[in-house]
């Protein structure tokens, strides 16, 4: 490293100015002697294929003087470029070869834990980019809605400052404060987007209503703001809550992804208040000239402003203070919503009992409910890289693809190069596996453990190495040494100072399956648990405590720290621990839910009644995914994104990610329907006439917007990574069900099963409404919460 003067240190050099140099090493059996491949053969050529399958290993040992197996494969420091080119070199001599030799009876594959961490990002960035041309459709709907294509310019501001404002502040998140998963962005972009486009809809549909109704902009605003105002603080502080209620689950790709996710709720809700308003008084004649949809050169330095004829509305463009004469208004005909609201209130008890049957099979699907922790569900299912990871799996089993491994830190240097050490660690390791065959016996599982399980520096085949390696009668361990094999295994599994080494321990059944987490769990439980603990770094631990480490001891001889790790013991836990906390997550969003809601709108009964709606569309889509993904309902479809993946089960994180969005949406338009009730019931309409009059206003709006959410969470369904499929299928199921059954069927049903006053108890009519004079007119306009009165302009 280079050093400046002033004694600081010099920045690293670009890649590009230097030659790539990294250090690997090969290992492949034909270029070693007899004696080692006596040894290496059966684990380089498994018999079960005949040995027809080989292996040539290279240990990627660093770059630039760097190691690069934790850096390069979570990280991507700046050294590891070259990594990426070794990669591709060898990937290009394989296609070379294909090419150059086509009948050679043998067939090269090339497979890497980098190479496969650029495969699953990849299908992340590629469902990124299906989303985003989805999104072209879903702005098509959104503009339609509007009845002006130049309004989109506001959507898209807004998209485009919470997006980046969200990624100012979780960069120095991820620097500082947690680590941050690759899935986090591309969640809280996609939060982002929904968010930014619903609360756009829902702010400017009402002003454009409150204009065409013959009001001035500044009044048109005033009254959006302090109507969808409402809407949008409820349910942008519901949401983040709800995602800041998942922190508590013990895995940082959930907490990474809820911790960005409400920060761009927080934004969302922010820029749309600011950012919309200000720009709308900035531009007043931009961005109201509405003729033509506003594909037109009106309210622009090139166009014509002229003001409308005698008996036409012709939106040119207006100041901010002048109304817009209407003359002659049409009568509104009553929409389809509306009549569906009012048919759902004439049968309710009927329309009630029918939804509950609805759920009962739904309900049924999801006791048998199951999940899978393997990594094939984030892979996509095309790609080479994924072929390659389940061809490797099938042949040397998961002991090289997804391995389980136990790190011994000894206590010295010294220690570990001794012969008593070896010899103590491996009668530790042939005691270890006596103890979990016990254990699993205890518990009902027909499993037995042998010494062969563990390899390490110490222990081969279940003999200890510091005794000889022997074949029959014949010791190969002098050669093993002679011709430097044992240092370069030891180089392989031991740090730089050789105090540290690592142990494979090999299970005979699949890791993911019930017998192999229960063996997981044997051997963690097995491991030395002595009364006190000597930590690597000074201090003791108690044997119970959270931050317990095994501490070995054999023979009067420490062996020091033990570690037991791998991805499937990470999968394991990830999935045991937050699934297990998701019912008091989901007990801490209802009463979020309970609590701003009965806070925002002053009742009893409608928080209930948005648990129980929110609750039916839950079962309804978790049960239909458990029916599509794991009982293969639509499997003859020969639909991939609709079929069972791995495990014919669910993604143990695909529920868990959905759960938060899926309630933050229903919500959303829950509580931009209740607005408009609580607005229609306070001017003085029974609670059931107020249902129907919002949802004949609301209706189509709520249900544009679930439309566009379809097609932004449709694309997902249309990639090949199967978690994404999954996700995108809950989140449609559930966005539809929201916008279409929920706000149109199930909230008037529920509304009509109560008595009229009873839905707002303890309110009275006009407690909680102001009446506003705007242009000679009254309009009643909810009143705000305290705290968002004076920045909704509430002060006049």
């Amino acid at each position: 490293t280079s050093v400046r003067a002033s004694g600081v240190p010099a920045p690293p050099p670009s890649p590009a100015q230097l030659k790539p140099k990294c250090e690997f090493n090969f290992y492949s059996f034909f270029d070693m002697p007899f004696e080692v491949q006596m040894v290496a053969h059966s684990f380089l050529f498994p018999s079960n294929f005949g040995g027809q399958e080989g292996m040539i290993a290279v240990h990627l040992v660093s770059c630039y003087g760097h190691a690069v197996y934790a850096e390069c494969l979570y990280k991507n420091d700046w050294f590891c470029e070259p990594v990426g080119e070794l990669l591709e070199s060898w990937e290009g001599y394989r296609q070379e070869r294909i090419r150059d030799l086509p009948d050679s009876p043998v067939d090269l594959t090339c497979f890497s834990e980098l190479g496969l961490r650029e495969e699953i990002l990849m299908g992340i960035e590629w469902s990124m980019a299906l989303s985003t041309v989805a999104t072209f459709f879903a702005f098509i709907v959104l503009a339609i809605m509007l009845r002006n294509f130049r309004q989109l310019h506001l959507v898209l501001l807004n998209i485009g400052a919470v997006g980046g404002t969200t990624l100012l502040i979780m960069y120095p998140v991820a620097c500082y404060v947690m680590d941050v998963c690759v899935g986090a962005p591309p969640l809280f972009i996609g939060v982002g987007l929904a968010m930014s486009i619903d609360y756009s809809l829902f702010l400017l549909t009402r002003f454009n209503e409150e204009r065409l109704d013959g009001r001035s902009i500044t009044q048109s605003l005033e009254i959006a703001l302090a109507t969808q105002g409402h809407t949008i603080v409820v349910s942008g502080a519901t949401l983040a809550l709800c995602f800041t209620s998942m922190l508590v689950l013990p895995t940082s790709t959930i907490t990474s992804m809820a911790a960005g996710a409400a920060t761009a709720v927080l934004q969302s809700v922010l820029v749309s208040l600011s950012l919309t308003p200000a720009l709308l008084l900035t531009m007043p004649r931009f961005f109201t000239a509405d003729r033509m949809l506003g594909l037109t050169l009106d309210g622009t330095p090139f166009g014509t402003y002229r003001r409308a004829s005698s008996g036409t509305v012709a939106q040119f463009g207006a100041t901010i203070d002048r109304p817009t004469i209407i003359e002659n208004p049409q009568p509104k005909k009553e929409s389809i919503w509306a009549h569906v609201g009012r048919c759902s209130q004439r049968g309710a008890p009927v329309m009630f009992l029918f939804l509950a049957l609805v759920m009962v099979p739904f309900a049924m699907a999801l006791t048998r409910f199951s999940y899978v922790e393997d990594l094939t569900p984030l892979m996509q299912t095309t790609h080479p890289a994924t072929k390659a990871f389940i061809s490797i799996s099938n042949i040397y089993g998961q002991d090289l693809t997804t391995p389980v491994q136990l790190l011994i830190m000894a206590p010295s240097q010294k220690a570990m190069a001794s012969r008593e050490w070896s010899l103590a660690t491996c009668h530790m390791l042939q005691d270890l596996a006596t103890k979990v065959t016990d254990r699993m016996h205890e518990e009902g599982h027909d499993y037995t453990m042998t010494t062969a399980d563990f390899n390490g520096l110490m222990i081969f085949r279940g003999g200890c190495l510091a005794d000889g390696l022997k074949f029959g009668v014949i010791d190969v361990m002098p050669a093993v040494h002679m011709y430097g094999m044992y240092d370069m295994v030891a180089d392989l599994l031991s740090n730089r100072n050789q105090t540290a080494t690592q142990v494979y321990v090999h299970c005979q059944v699949d890791l993911f399956s019930e017998v192999g987490e229960a063996w997981m769990r044997a051997v963690r439980a097995s491991l030395p648990r002595p009364e006190v603990i000597r930590q690597p770094l000074g201090g003791h631990q108690d044997a119970d405590s959270a931050n317990y480490v095994p501490y070995g001891r054999w023979d009067d001889v420490e062996i020091g720290a033990l570690h037991l790790y791998g991805m499937p013991l990470e999968q394991m836990d990830g999935a045991q621990y937050t699934l297990r906390r998701m019912p008091y997550v989901g007990l801490a969003i209802a009463a979020i839910v309970c609590i701003i809601l009965g806070g925002s709108f002053g009742t009893a009964l409608i928080p209930v009644r948005a648990v129980i709606c929110i609750a039916w569309m839950l079962v309804v889509t978790f049960g239909a995914s458990v029916m599509v993904y794991q009982l293969g309902y639509l499997e003859g479809l020969g639909i991939q994104a609709l079929s069972p993946s791995s495990g014919q089960a669910l993604f143990w994180i695909s529920p868990s990610v959905a759960v938060a969005v899926l309630v933050g949406l229903g919500l959303d338009y829950d509580i931009f329907l209740m607005d408009s009730v609580m607005e229609h019931w306070q001017s003085g309409k029974d609670g059931k006439s107020a249902v129907v009059t919002s949802l004949d206003q609301a209706g189509t709006i709520i249900s544009a917007a679930g439309i566009i959410m379809f097609l932004a969470f449709g694309a997902l369904l249309a990639s090949t990574t199967p978690v994404l499929n999954q996700i995108g299928f809950m989140l449609c199921v559930g966005v539809l069900l929201d916008c279409f059954v929920t706000t149109k069927v199930t909230i008037p049903t529920l509304m009509a099963l109560v008595p009229d006053n009873a839905n707002f108890w303890p309110l009275e009519q006009k407690t909680s409404m102001r009446e506003r004079a705007f242009g000679g007119q009254t309009v009643f306009v909810q009143r705000p919460p305290p705290s968002f009165r004076r920045s909704l302009s509430w002060s006049h």
